[in-house]
């Protein structure tokens, strides 16, 4: 991470960095935290992930009210041709409810199908991390802004994923001790990466809601983001393999395509 502050250039980000960091004091307060509920499964929601998307609409409603916003929790369409918004108001909701600090909420912006705009707000912290495309990822703090580089040196690699051949990418990954390998529910893991804290991920089974902020905090971040095939990441993929070095994507991208012929 560099010093060297820098403003965003569009009001949309400005938006998104509020309506993340209201949301982020809103989660840390953990009012409505011991109101959980099953959607199903092991998928969890609070009344506090309710809230949360609750304050992150009325922030970027108040500045953009013709935009249509799509979220977790209160879901919603996309207008085609129109921009709209993606909100993960808590991501990590397994991990909030147990009163763990790895979640954290994502907003991030769609134009003409490519996210142009991203904020995430990290959980327990004053930190709220953001990019602008073609503008790089941006770290906030109440000191200003600092400038987030992906590196290549760290040997952790976030992996999460259910379908069984994600699940024999897992196995792959664990057998080949090449990595240290991470498992937890949570996105935070792509501000980790932004951030030159991890080297990689790789997730399977994703929904934009979840991933589209991140994603572009990484490639803003000088990360390889593509698809499972290795495609440029659009809003529409079901999977992510981001790098901190394209050696490292390829061996991530290699790992996955070994999985599929195995099953």
């Amino acid at each position: 991470m560099t010093t060297a502050g820098a403003a965003p250039a569009r009001p949309e980000t400005e938006a998104a960095i509020r309506a993340a960091d209201v949301a982020r004091r809103i989660a840390d307060a953990r009012e409505g935290a011991e109101h959980v509920t099953s959607k199903g499964g092991i998928d969890l929601v609070t009344e506090t992930d309710v809230a949360c998307e609750d304050a992150i609409r009325a922030t970027l409603g108040a500045a953009f009210p013709d935009h249509v916003v799509v979220g977790e929790e209160r879901g919603g369409t996309a207008v085609p041709g129109r921009p709209y918004w993606l909100v993960d108001p808590i991501c990590g909701t397994r991990a909030f409810a147990s009163d763990i600090p790895l979640y954290c909420t994502n907003v991030a912006l769609v134009e003409d199908g490519a996210v142009t705009v991203a904020a995430v707000g990290v959980g327990r912290s004053d930190r709220v991390v953001w990019a602008e495309r073609g503008r790089g990822a941006w770290c906030r703090k109440a000191a200003g802004d600092a400038r987030l580089s992906a590196a290549a040196g760290s040997s952790i690699v976030w992996f999460s994923g259910g379908e069984p051949e994600a699940a024999e990418t897992v196995r792959r990954a664990l057998v080949a001790r090449r990595w240290y390998v991470w498992l937890f529910s949570s996105t935070l893991s792509y501000v980790h990466l932004a951030s030159g804290r991890i080297a990689g991920i790789f997730h399977s089974g994703t929904t934009p809601v979840h991933v589209a902020a991140g994603c572009l905090l990484a490639a803003e971040a000088g990360a390889v983001v593509t698809d499972l095939d290795g495609a440029p990441w659009r809003p529409a993929a079901t999977g992510v393999i981001a790098a901190a070095s394209p050696a490292l994507h390829e061996e991530l991208l290699s790992l996955h395509a070994g999985s599929r012929a195995r099953r």
